[in-house]
């Protein structure tokens, strides 16, 4: 009995299965419809007799009756399981007892041929009555078993031979669709269960991507927070602590102050590499590609990052080359950078290797080799991740954030390139990323000597709503030599110049100023009034993705709170002295 009336399956299987069988339905009667109209056909040729015609009506009638009911149900049978199982029993029960009539009342009676061809017919509808009902056996059983038993009996007791062989072949058959049928029955319930597991699935992964998107927002929305305001105050910090290196300081006051300027550094650091994940995430780095001289950027940055491997007692090497690329010099100076900056903080002994080297026709990839930790194989991608570091279960600022390769490896998707890795636990690794080989000519400037710091007798502007920030901004551009007029908004600023009858040589503005206004409409507005285009600086302590984007599409250079001192110079020079 288990195997013909398997377990019951759970509700929500059942209206599955219900519904399948509903949908069945109305194709599935057109097979009756024709095997009735066959047998009615052949029976009243043989016999004239009316009843037969009276059976054909009643079967017709009955597929219609029903064809409509399961028309106007719809997607909505089998919404409720269990009653509408009782249902289709019920539905499906005048079908098997009208034809079973039928072969009660002629199967004795009728010729031989006949006979033989209303058996066939017979199992023919039971074999089609199979996919009509799967996969709801008891359907199955309703709608087959009564005319097949009965046509069995019929055939068993004709006096015939040949139909006693039949009744048997027929009861053999019959035993064959039922275990086809609980085959069909226990397939498609395993294929309804499996798209239930499939959905549920699919949920928990839409769920975890929504959880994902969500964190991100999330880290996104704090990071621009958070930054911003530790920004203001740090970026005013700066500000003072190097307008009070230009003062009398003793040697010990210049020692405290010079650690100042180096806790600041730190701070300001970990910001912008918070910056810089805000940045990737706003897509607001964009690669802008050119043909460019690799020993260039390979010289400015063993220039700068040398002393720091001299200090910590390592070798730093670069391999000459004379190689030209044709990719963003500025992002690629950035990955450099941070991978340069990773050999030095994780080698004790040995040294590192800067390179490049031509792996195709039409590719170079930049190299940076150490004898530092290594990492073990099954930490290379984590190391990819922020906030992650082999090495500095202490957190010690002093070897960085976690963020170094983070930012890198999103730098190089900006390049269309990927940084790889291979290492030695405890021997060394190399870093690698590739971009494309420039055949172009290359007419590269050096850099820009920046000697030329003197700003003594330029006019500047500083609009800041932040009175700290902004007096300590005044102060230092004095100390430069500056004439400095400072004030919280355009019209401040405007009515001060009417005042002194003159113009300003650069704009200092602060992004987001009281009252919503922000630094790009106050910058038209100076503009507008002195109807002369007047260089200009925007500084923001602002991560905000949207901020970042809308911010660099001003006509202004912008520059990030808390900006160093050298950054701010670098700027004001190349505006204020452009040849």
């Amino acid at each position: 009995m288990k195997i013909l009336l398997p377990r019951p399956p759970s509700e929500l299987i059942l209206g599955q299965e219900l519904k399948l069988a509903g949908r069945n339905y109305i194709s599935g009667t057109f097979l009756f419809n024709v095997g009735s109209t066959l047998t009615a056909y052949l029976i009243y040729s043989e016999t004239q007799t009316p009843g037969i015609i009276v059976w054909w009506g009643l079967m017709l009638g009955i597929a219609a009756v029903f064809s409509f009911y399961f028309y106007r149900q719809g997607a909505s049978f089998g919404d409720n399981p269990t009653p509408d199982l009782i249902k289709l029993i019920c539905i499906l029960a005048p079908h098997s007892l009208v034809y079973t009539w039928m072969i009660y009342t002629y199967i004795p009676t009728l010729s031989y041929e006949l006979t033989m061809t209303l058996s066939v017919i017979t199992v023919g509808m039971a074999a089609g009555s199979v996919s009509l009902t799967a996969p709801m056996l008891p359907a199955f059983y309703t709608l087959s078993y009564p005319s097949i038993m009965t046509l069995i009996v019929s055939l068993y007791y004709r006096p015939e031979t040949t139909f006693t062989w039949l009744a048997f072949g027929s009861f053999g058959m019959i035993l064959g669709l039922s275990w086809f049928a609980i085959v069909l029955a226990n397939t498609i319930r395993q294929s309804v269960e499996a798209s239930f597991q499939k959905e549920a699935l699919v949920k928990k992964l839409r769920s975890a991507l929504v959880q994902t998107d969500e964190a991100n927002r999330a880290k996104s929305v704090f990071l621009a927070s958070a930054s911003h305001d530790l920004r203001q105050p740090l970026h005013a910090l700066g500000l003072l602590t190097e307008t009070l290196g230009h003062t009398k300081l003793d040697k010990q006051q210049a020692d405290i102050q010079e650690h100042m300027l180096s806790a600041v550094d730190s701070t300001r650091n970990m910001l912008d590499s918070l910056l810089n994940i805000s940045k990737l995430d706003a897509g607001a780095i964009m690669a802008k590609p050119k043909p460019f001289l690799v020993q260039s950027i390979f010289s400015k940055l063993e220039s700068e990052l040398a002393p720091i491997a001299d200090d910590a007692a390592i070798i730093y090497r670069t391999r000459e080359t004379i190689n030209a690329a044709y990719s963003d010099p500025q992002i690629v100076e950035l990955i450099l950078r941070n991978l340069i900056a990773n050999a030095i903080r994780y080698t004790d002994k040995g040294g590192l290797l800067v390179a490049c080297r031509n792996t195709g026709e039409d590719r170079l990839s930049i190299e940076v080799w150490d004898t530092g930790v290594g990492i073990p194989n099954d930490k290379i991608e984590d190391m990819f991740r922020e906030f992650q570091q082999l090495e500095n279960p202490e957190r010690d600022a002093t070897k960085g954030f976690g963020l170094g390769l983070s930012i890198a490896q999103g730098l190089a998707r900006t390049l269309d390139s990927k940084i790889t890795v291979r290492s030695v636990y405890n021997q060394g690794s190399v870093f690698r990323f590739e971009i494309p080989r420039s055949s172009a000519a290359v007419i590269e400037d050096l850099p820009r000597n920046t000697n030329k710091e003197d700003f003594k007798g330029q006019s500047i502007a500083v609009i800041d709503d932040d009175r700290r920030v902004r007096e300590s901004m005044h102060n230092l551009m004095v100390s430069w030599g500056c004439r400095c007029i400072s004030g919280e908004s355009a019209g401040e600023i405007l009515s001060q110049a009417d005042a002194h009858d003159h113009s300003f040589d650069l704009l200092i503005v602060d992004y987001r100023l009281r009252e919503g206004v922000t630094g790009k409409e106050t910058i038209h507005e100076i503009r507008a009034s002195l109807k002369e285009h007047v260089p200009a600086i925007i500084i923001t302590g602002d991560t905000d993705a949207n901020r970042i984007v809308e911010a660099q599409s001003s006509d202004a250079l912008l520059l990030h709170k808390p900006a160093s001192t050298r950054q701010l110079r670098r700027m004001m020079l190349n505006l204020l002295n452009p040849e």
